[in-house]
Parts: structure tokens; C-alpha cells; sequence
């Protein structure tokens, strides 16, 4: 079971989110808007996805991927249907790809 911490998005972009990892294997955990790191701390996730629109989202991807560098961040925008994936133990190495369900979904669960 991979357990997905999900961060601060907007309601319509959230609820399209819980649709998507709404799959066998994929636990969904929700932070509050203003503490992500202490539902990281909390939850335990695998992996994070966050709102990659936020203006705030750069650095708290890396601190994030510095503090906990075994937690996977995936951070998603609905503005360029993109994501942007921090492996982890990559320590702010990072890949794009095209924002799709499927995609999605495997990036989380690989």
C-alpha cells in the first residue's frame, strides 16, 4: 500500500485528485493548508503531492526532499496540465511530465 499525503489544493482540483488515486494500493491522507510538514511528520506518507501553482510550493519542496529525503514529491499544476516529480533520495533531482491520469497514478505508485 503506498500512502499518498495530499497537499493544499483547490476544491475542485482536490476533489479531481481523489478521483484519480481513488485505486487498489493507494492509501490518500489529506494535510491541512497550513501545516503539510506536520501532516508529513504525522502521516508518514511515501509520497506528497502538492500544488506545484502555489507560490510557496518551491521551497517547501525542498525542504521536504532535504528533511525527508526518502519521501517522494510529486508537485501538480493544473495551469500547464504538468507534474513534477522529486524521486526520492534525489535530493531535488527532478523530472517533468505531462499532467494524465494514468501518469499520475504510476509516477505515485513507482
Amino acid at each position: 500500500m503506498t500512502r499518498v499525503l495530499m497537499g493544499d489544493f483547490g476544491a475542485l482540483h482536490r476533489l479531481g485528485f481523489e478521483e484519480i488515486l481513488r485505486v487498489d494500493g493507494i492509501e490518500l491522507v489529506r494535510a491541512s493548508a497550513a501545516d503539510v510538514v506536520g501532516g508529513l511528520v504525522e502521516a508518514l506518507p511515501d509520497v506528497i503531492v502538492l500544488d506545484l501553482d502555489q507560490r510557496d510550493t518551491p521551497e517547501l519542496v525542498q525542504r521536504i526532499v532535504h528533511d525527508f529525503p526518502t519521501v517522494k514529491v510529486v508537485a501538480c499544476s493544473s495551469e500547464q496540465p504538468m507534474m513534477r516529480v522529486f524521486p526520492p533520495l534525489h535530493y531535488g533531482e527532478s523530472y517533468t511530465s505531462d499532467l494524465d491520469p494514468a501518469l499520475l497514478t504510476s509516477a505515485i505508485q513507482a
